[in-house]
């Protein structure tokens, strides 16, 4: 059955948003382009000066429109950064508990397996080469513990990227955002860093030669490994809180 309640006016700035959104969807406002003045917009419109500044803020927030002090809006051009902006906030409140946190996890291992294997498809000889390049770097961090988790993030990037699609980079971006923690607990795990390194040798290689098999396969060890790494330092520091 429908629940009755009421339904919710709009507020105006709800609907010059929604307006200027529709008209990004449809293309008649392309990237790049401007919008008008503040001042047009009122006129367009027929609202004041504080609605159109709240709906320009909020298409910001949604990475629709980019804004700079003293100049007009801009039509900004969809990015991965856009996605986790939206979806971030959310995710942050669910995985909280940690069930939730292990299914992200493995969310996660599934995810990166498929990234793996189409690297290992489609990875043009410039593309094997700069993830060579990210390879090399994270190898030269590994005794420092931070430049090691850096490096580490764009060695796994560096794969996405082969994809050349801007929503899976968004959610595997996404993804890396949320288990932030993770990656700085795992890594506090004796010998982490080492292993890590020998696994992205390992991936890197099957993409290298082409086999998506042994790519997917290497890199889901590899993962699984990093979570167990993050539960047993996790259960560790419990302990020892305890006591």
């Amino acid at each position: 059955m429908l629940r009755s309640e009421p339904i919710r006016r709009r507020r105006l700035y709800e609907e010059i948003s929604s307006r200027i959104e529709a008209a990004i969807i449809s293309q008649d406002l392309q990237p790049g382009d401007i919008l008008p003045s503040e001042r047009e917009l009122m006129e367009t419109f027929g609202v004041g000066r504080t609605a159109v500044r709240e709906a320009l803020f909020a298409l910001q927030k949604s990475g629709l429109v980019k804004l700079t002090n003293g100049q007009k809006a801009v039509v900004a051009k969809p990015t991965a950064d856009s996605l986790i902006n939206e979806l971030s906030g959310p995710a942050r409140h669910v995985i909280a508990e940690p069930e939730r946190l292990r299914q992200l996890q493995q969310a996660r291992g599934l995810l990166e397996g498929f990234l793996a294997r189409i690297a290992a498809q489609r990875a043009t000889p410039q593309q094997i080469a700069e993830l060579e390049k990210a390879l090399v770097a994270n190898r030269e961090a590994i005794d420092d513990y931070e430049k090691f988790v850096e490096t580490n993030i764009a060695f796994h990037y560096g794969i996405t990227s082969i994809t050349e699609n801007i929503f899976i980079e968004g959610l595997h971006r996404a993804i890396y955002v949320w288990l932030k923690d993770q990656r700085t607990v795992s890594a506090r795990a004796p010998g982490a860093c080492e292993s890590a390194y020998g696994w992205h040798e390992k991936i890197f290689e099957a993409i290298r030669d082409h086999d998506p098999d042994r790519a997917e396969q290497a890199m889901m060890q590899h993962i699984s490994q990093a979570q167990d790494a993050y539960w047993r330092v996790i259960e560790a520091e419990a302990e020892v809180s305890a006591r």
